[in-house]
């Protein structure tokens, strides 16, 4: 695995994303919106899926690695983007991180 250190995200965090939030998916592109319809986040690809994975099941050094193994040739740049979306996330609390 190929992560850089994140002052407060440590790559034992395992973050668990707040299920009131759901992706719809329209025909340009991908949101975040709450219980209540209101769009939070456009996504990307990459952070739709960083958004599945923040299940409890797996921890951020986790993530990068399946990221990784599923996208070797993007490897220079997952572990940034993973701590860039996570960011987003808590920011905007949308997910919680317990440091297990």
């Amino acid at each position: 695995m190929n992560f850089e250190a994140h002052p407060d995200l440590p790559s034992v965090a395992v973050p668990i994303r707040d299920n009131s939030h759901n992706i719809k998916r329209l025909p340009c592109c991908l949101y975040l919106e709450d219980e209540d319809g209101k769009t939070l986040i456009k996504l990307n690809d990459s952070s739709s899926l960083i958004w599945s994975l923040c299940t409890g099941e797996h921890n951020v050094g986790e993530i990068i690695g399946l990221l990784e193994e599923s996208y070797p040739d993007a490897k220079d740049v997952i572990s940034k983007d993973v701590y860039r979306v996570l960011d987003e996330f808590v920011s905007e609390e949308i997910i919680t991180l317990d440091n297990a």
